[in-house]
């Protein structure tokens, strides 16, 4: 009888897997990542009791509202991730971006403020983001503020709307915005931080692929975060993203992607570069 180990992917399963899971989420797999796909759904096949890729690909293809479908996801991509990661674009957001879009609605009349966190991942980011804009918007009763963070998987939405949080991911915060938007918490004899409700309150969370043709949002966004996610995705996939971004970012609204990460030419049309892994919309 066939050990698990001994089981196979072969090249004719692999490519069935990487046109699915391109088709489904727009990661692009390539050649290169058969031992990769390999090695980390080896253990899915064994939690599950199933005795091949074939039995593997036939469970998660057949309901993809099933968990399995986002845990497969979660096997090809990396969710890491910590509180003010690439602390260039967050030092842009609070010295640069945010009190130009509170400058431009105070002169208009205006005290709607709307984000858009596009790969929230564990939280960490969408939460960074709200910290940046509470410590800048004085008078919080006055705004309509919110923030909108999705992502393709349940499982980091969950704990992203948990917001608990071990101290390493708090490293690059400093103590006094620990304090105030955090509180500690002991489980299990070990310490964690819980984000408090006043940050809480102001972001929405919610399962969005952004491979859906048709966006649904009612609204424009004064600015978009979706770092890390384009560098799994081809050219087209990029171009056709960026776009429909765009079309969703108020005139002058910013854009930041990932530092690993650049635009398709085809973009400059509209988003302008002023600075590394940072655009703003033309208009």
């Amino acid at each position: 009888m066939e050990t698990f180990n001994e089981i196979q992917l072969t090249d004719k399963i692999y490519k069935k897997f990487a046109d699915f899971i391109y088709q489904e989420s727009g990661i692009h797999l390539g050649d290169n990542k058969q031992q990769l796909l390999k090695t980390r759904f080896q253990k899915r096949i064994r939690h599950l009791g199933l005795n091949s890729f074939e039995e593997y690909y036939e469970t998660v293809t057949k309901n993809k509202n099933s968990d399995e479908f986002v845990f497969m996801l979660d096997a090809v991509s990396t969710n890491y991730t910590f509180f003010f990661r690439e602390k260039d674009h967050f030092d842009f957001l609070s010295q640069k971006a945010i009190p130009e879009i509170l400058n431009q609605k105070k002169n208009k009349g205006i005290n709607k403020m709307r984000a858009w966190c596009a790969a929230s991942s564990t939280g960490e980011e969408p939460y960074t983001i709200m910290i940046c804009l509470m410590e800048l918007i004085s008078n919080l009763h006055n705004w309509d503020l919110k923030m909108l963070a999705t992502d393709l998987s349940t499982k980091v939405l969950a704990k992203a709307k948990n917001g608990i949080y071990e101290k390493k991911q708090l490293q690059s915060m400093p103590p006094i915005l620990i304090s105030k938007y955090f509180d500690r918490i002991e489980r299990e004899g070990c310490k964690y931080y819980h984000v408090k409700p006043l940050l809480k309150n102001y972001i929405t969370y919610a399962r969005f692929n952004l491979m859906s043709e048709r966006f649904p949002f009612k609204g424009k966004f004064d600015f978009i975060f979706c770092r890390n996610v384009m560098i799994y995705f081809d050219r087209p996939t990029q171009e056709t993203l960026v776009n429909k971004l765009a079309n969703f970012l108020e005139p002058r609204g910013y854009l930041f992607i990932g530092h690993s990460e650049t635009l398709p030419v085809s973009t400059k049309s509209y988003l302008k570069s002023i600075g590394p892994a940072l655009y703003q919309k033309i208009g």
